[in-house]
């Protein structure tokens, strides 16, 4: 038992610094959702799409019923994108982005990391922009697009799970909690960077319904094993006995 807590410490301590790549045990989805509201940029920063060489990103709108009706990039000097049917005939549902050889345009300011607009129109006639952040790198990404979804927040009250052992699953409240004590047990700064996108998963995965936590864990770059170990030391804090300290009661990870 001592073995298994040193390691799990070992591996938060370590692991709380640097973003481990995914367990590739762990089935990752090729193509991730995400809310109409949070690619509109109304509840949260713009999406960020990663486009490798000689790679396509697909950004695909046909899960809403809507079409494209204009594409406008910022810096198209680095990036090309195309349609699934001609964007004229107003029956476009899915951009591909891809990225060019660098071009020069006279009088143009450019930038590695540029941002896209998309315009779209529903059935009903109403039109939504849609704004990313298009970003290269040189490996390939770990998905091959985004699907746009109507997905709806989390009201069933009822927190998703992970499994972290093999008889026990971990919510998250309980990776919050182990958050907490590893902040307060001193193998992580509040302020290290890791910290604030592990904040980010906890919020994302209680306004989310149709994700499951491996899908937001890809999306957030945070990894599983990460998740996990904190997911248990949260499942131990729950369960330490309260102390009590001049007739009054502590609760744990206080």
């Amino acid at each position: 038992m001592k073995t298994i807590i040193l390691a799990k410490s070992i591996a938060i301590a370590v692991g709380i610094s640097v973003i481990f790549p995914i367990n590739p045990s762990y089935s990752q989805p090729a193509i991730l959702t995400v809310n109409a509201s949070q690619a509109r940029g109304l509840n949260s920063r713009a999406i960020e799409i990663k486009v490798g060489n000689g790679r396509a990103t697909a950004i695909d709108f046909s899960n809403i019923n809507e079409r494209i009706t204009q594409v406008f990039l910022s810096d198209p000097s680095n990036f090309t994108y195309s349609t699934d049917t001609p964007l004229e005939n107003g029956q476009s549902t899915t951009l591909f982005i891809r990225r060019i050889k660098p071009l020069r345009f006279p009088n143009l300011t450019t930038s590695s990391n540029t941002n896209l607009f998309v315009k779209t129109r529903n059935s009903d006639g109403q039109s939504h922009l849609y704004t990313f952040n298009l970003k290269k790198i040189s490996s390939a990404p770990i998905y091959s697009g985004i699907a746009i979804s109507n997905q709806t927040l989390n009201s069933t009250g009822i927190e998703p799970t992970i499994q972290v052992d093999s008889s026990r699953r971990a919510s998250i409240s309980d990776i919050e909690r182990g958050l907490i004590a590893a902040i307060r047990r001193g193998y992580t700064s509040a302020s290290d960077p890791v910290v604030a996108k592990i904040r980010e998963f906890i919020a994302l995965a209680r306004n989310t319904s149709d994700k499951t936590l491996i899908e937001i864990a890809v999306q957030t770059k945070v990894s599983l094993p990460l998740i996990t170990e904190l997911g248990l030391l949260g499942i131990e804090e729950n369960l330490k006995p309260p102390i009590s300290f001049q007739g009054q009661l502590i609760p744990p990870g206080k």
